[in-house]
């Protein structure tokens, strides 16, 4: 497929684990190049921790990028989780949105279902309290996810890389939340299907890089990899570029403000 990239678009990469190159040097090299809006994700407090560094030397280094650290336990690291959950209050407060946070009963299995269910409902109390948006986190949990979620109405999920159930997609859209499409999308029918079905106004892009497209078998893991992601999404929806551009900003702008 021909990428096409348009100096036209703000991108935004609204999932990303910064935190989680190897080499920041070079990082901080492509980031100086980068002219639009990364979202990165935590995995735990010290990953959120790497992430507000990480912002603060794009800063002092001059780069227009926007970088937007967001605090949140990975289903992954919940079994290193204290059993006094509210000394993450704080981080929580500091952070403009959640996430990463969710469960897995696919992949990361550390944390028993019970222990995972108990650090994710303590996140979702607290958006549902304050209003702001979560990035979720579903992979085999979906079904039980979906039924949790009708505890907080007032939480703003978006769910992150959906590859799940139809009809437990289906549910989510019609209840409103937000999902991510990324770079799988070239590659699967199933998530082409789902895009497909995906309201406009609830449409968000994503890399989760660095590790994700080096899993799918490519090998660009850069910042830039979001460029590709939205040409992918527009070639299946049939739109112009700058037709996805100007709706996944809207729906950004939405929810970081």
């Amino acid at each position: 497929m021909k990428e096409c990239w348009s100096s036209l678009v703000h991108y935004i990469d609204f999932h990303t684990h910064l935190d989680s190159y190897k080499n920041q040097k070079e990082l901080l090299e492509q980031l100086a190049g980068f002219g639009g809006t990364i979202v990165a994700a935590s995995m735990d407090a010290n990953s959120y921790k790497k992430n507000l560094q990480l912002e603060e030397k794009a800063k002092a280094l001059g780069c227009s990028v926007r970088i937007i650290p967001t605090f949140g336990i990975h289903p992954k690291e919940a079994f290193n989780a204290p059993q006094n959950l509210s000394v993450y209050d704080s981080l929580c407060e500091q952070s403009p949105l959640i996430g990463e946070i969710g469960m897995d009963f696919c992949w990361f299995k550390e944390a028993s279902p019970q222990k995972q269910e108990e650090v994710f409902r303590y996140f979702l109390n607290y958006c549902n309290i304050s209003g702001k948006a979560c990035v979720i986190h579903t992979k085999d949990a979906e079904k039980e996810i979906c039924k949790i979620l009708e505890d907080y109405p007032k939480a703003r999920p978006i769910i992150h890389w959906y590859d799940g159930p139809e009809d437990i997609f289906q549910e989510f859209m019609n209840r409103g939340y937000m999902t991510t499409f990324g770079c799988e999308t070239s590659r699967s029918k199933h998530i082409q299907n789902l895009l497909k079905q995906t309201p406009l106004n609830q449409l968000l892009a994503e890399t989760d890089n660095p590790d994700s497209e080096p899993w799918l078998g490519g090998s660009d893991n850069s910042v830039n990899l979001i460029k590709r992601v939205y040409s992918d999404i527009a070639q299946v929806l049939g739109l112009s570029l700058e037709d996805v551009g100007k709706i996944i900003e809207e729906n950004s702008i939405f929810l970081l403000n």
